[in-house]
């Protein structure tokens, strides 16, 4: 399940001008309360009005960058399990090498197939097709469940002595830890997210910051359209940059499937000069 809560339902690009419009909603909200209460107000009043406001500001920059840190965290995170997954693949095509055949050549289709598998799930999440994302997760996890079951014919006394662990073990370790770097990817993508009460927090803290920003405006009855709108753009664009880093699906970031790239090629060169057809 690649949606998590409400913000993951949204494209990104409504999403950023509907924060915009709600910044300038508040804002126009706070004006027209000062300008109702410049009459009845102090000098010190407007003062205050301006102190509060740079707190409030202030505070709402602190929160976007904490939840900013959180997000690459988010995305760093997502991208180290990739190149993880990459190596653990690539050991595995390596330890498949030392078992007996036919069963190799079995295994070395399979995790071709399987790297394959990511690859694609990679340019499914550009289209944003969730069904075929799934599909193509369902497929990767039941190649997983190939290569244990291969992974368990050869995995039996896996060890020679204690500190020397044969071909057939090597294997079968490699394929426990493919699983397990799976749904720690699985789990990085989907689970692994800034909760719905931090968002909820801090378009709540965004609201009020511009509705005191406002305010004040409307307190000394002058308000620079350029300003409030540059501010109001800033605000969002930051709100809408952490969105889309912690998001599974990703429109403005994109991770470097490189490595991804070049281990499926130096497995089909492989199995080509390995596996040809005839002999």
């Amino acid at each position: 399940m690649l949606v998590s809560h409400f913000f993951d339902l949204v494209p990104i690009w409504p999403l950023f001008f509907g924060t915009v419009l709600v910044m300038f909603v508040f804002i126009e909200y706070g004006f027209r309360i000062g300008r109702k209460a410049q009459a009845t107000s102090k000098k010190a009043q407007t003062s205050q009005v301006r102190s509060i406001m740079g707190a409030a500001l202030g505070l709402l920059a602190f929160i976007l960058a904490f939840t900013f840190n959180t997000a690459q965290q988010h995305f760093e995170a997502r991208t180290q399990n990739l190149a993880e997954e990459v190596r653990i693949a690539r050991n595995a095509f390596r330890y498949a090498e030392l078992i007996a055949e036919p069963e190799r050549l079995q295994a070395r289709q399979l995790l071709t197939r399987y790297v394959e598998v990511r690859q694609q799930i990679t340019d499914v999440e550009n289209d944003r097709n969730q069904k075929l994302i799934f599909s193509l997760i369902k497929e990767s996890e039941t190649i997983q469940d190939q290569l244990w079951s291969l992974a368990i014919i050869h995995g039996q006394g896996a060890v020679i002595d204690e500190s020397i662990p044969r071909g057939d073990g090597l294997f079968l370790s490699s394929v426990l830890a493919l699983t397990d770097i799976h749904y720690t990817r699985i789990h990085s993508a989907v689970m692994n997210r800034i909760p719905l009460t931090i968002w909820v927090t801090l378009y709540l803290m965004a609201m009020l910051a511009m509705t005191v920003m406002g305010y004040q405006a409307g307190l000394t009855g002058r308000r620079s359209p350029v300003a409030t709108m540059t501010l109001a753009f800033a605000f969002s664009s930051v709100m809408i940059l952490i969105t889309d880093l912690d998001r599974p699906i990703m429109s403005l970031f994109a991770i470097d499937h490189q490595l991804m790239t070049g281990l499926l090629e130096e497995m089909h060169a492989e199995m080509r000069l390995q596996y040809i057809p005839g002999d």
